[in-house]
């Protein structure tokens, strides 16, 4: 299920929870700070929350244009709206008039949830981004944009720094972080053309993985070994090829075992064999050299 998906399923999931009035509002508050009985008050929390899910829906559209840079997705950016609204539900407290509790709140609930909603947004958005930013930025991002939405391309940056009560430099680190924005492994290169469409994570060189002229010498290099270990005494051969190239890892002691003779003879028939590859390899390579330089000289 893609992103969008899951925000249309969430819609239509919580479109039967409908508003409720201020005087309930108030009852439930009531019920919410004084009530002992655990079952009633949680009931009285749940339908709290259920009445304003539209309003974290609302606080999410107002943090749609920060989303895209920090790489979270629609439905995380409303489940942490939707964490600050159950705080905000078990803390709400209305001001009502204790001798007449149908009296309605002098604040709604919903005021006192938005800042709950937004403050758990503006931190997910905040920890998703790979670069940090101050939260007090994204109060800066909004006066910023809705200035210059007001007066387009005609306001200067001096006139900026006048109505934001801002420092040029300051101005200058504001209008950075807007471009903060860095670029995933996931995200498409090169979209729309069919030789180079893809992820960048498909053009990106793994770490982890082998690489191929690595791969391909190490490979040449045990060739070689194979071959010129044909060319030693076959006691020699055997002790070499099960000193390094044997799974069970023999020690000396147990390789001397096998052929009843000492661990330092054992170990002086290795030196030997290896002494013995060591010179046929320089041998191959003096012998090689000169080839490859008269092709690179016709070349």
């Amino acid at each position: 299920m893609t992103d969008s998906d899951a925000y249309s399923r969430y819609i239509k999931d919580i479109s039967p929870y409908e508003r409720i009035s201020p005087e309930r509002e108030v009852a439930l508050s009531m019920i919410i700070q004084t009530c002992t009985n655990e079952e009633q008050r949680e009931a009285a929390i749940n339908e709290l929350i259920h009445s304003n899910l539209r309003l974290v829906v609302h606080c999410q559209k107002e943090f749609e244009r920060y989303r895209a840079s920090s790489r979270i997705s629609v439905m995380d950016l409303i489940a942490e709206g939707n964490i600050g609204l159950m705080k905000a539900a078990k803390n709400f407290n209305s001001k009502f008039d204790e001798a007449d509790g149908n009296e309605a709140a002098a604040v709604r609930f919903s005021t006192y949830a938005c800042k709950c909603i937004k403050s758990h947004m503006i931190r997910a958005i905040k920890n998703a981004r790979f670069i940090h930013i101050p939260e007090h930025h994204f109060g800066y991002w909004s006066e910023m944009e809705n200035l210059q939405r007001e007066h387009g391309d005609m306001l200067s940056d001096s006139e900026l720094q006048e109505r934001m009560n801002l420092s040029e430099d300051a101005l200058a680190f504001i209008k950075l972080s807007t471009h903060s924005s860095v670029c995933m492994l996931e995200d498409l290169a090169g979209a729309g053309s069919e030789e180079t469409d893809g992820s960048w994570n498909d053009f990106i060189a793994s770490e982890n993985s082998v690489n191929p002229f690595e791969e391909a010498c190490s490979s040449d290099m045990r060739s070689f070994l194979i071959r010129e270990l044909n060319s030693l005494a076959p006691r020699t051969r055997e002790i070499i090829s099960m000193l390094y190239f044997s799974e069970s890892a023999p020690t000396l002691r147990d390789i001397s075992s096998m052929y009843g003779i000492s661990s330092e003879r054992c170990r002086q028939i290795c030196v030997q064999g290896l002494n013995r590859l060591r010179e046929q390899m320089f041998s191959r390579r003096m012998a090689i050299e000169p080839a490859l330089c008269a092709q690179s000289c016709a070349a």
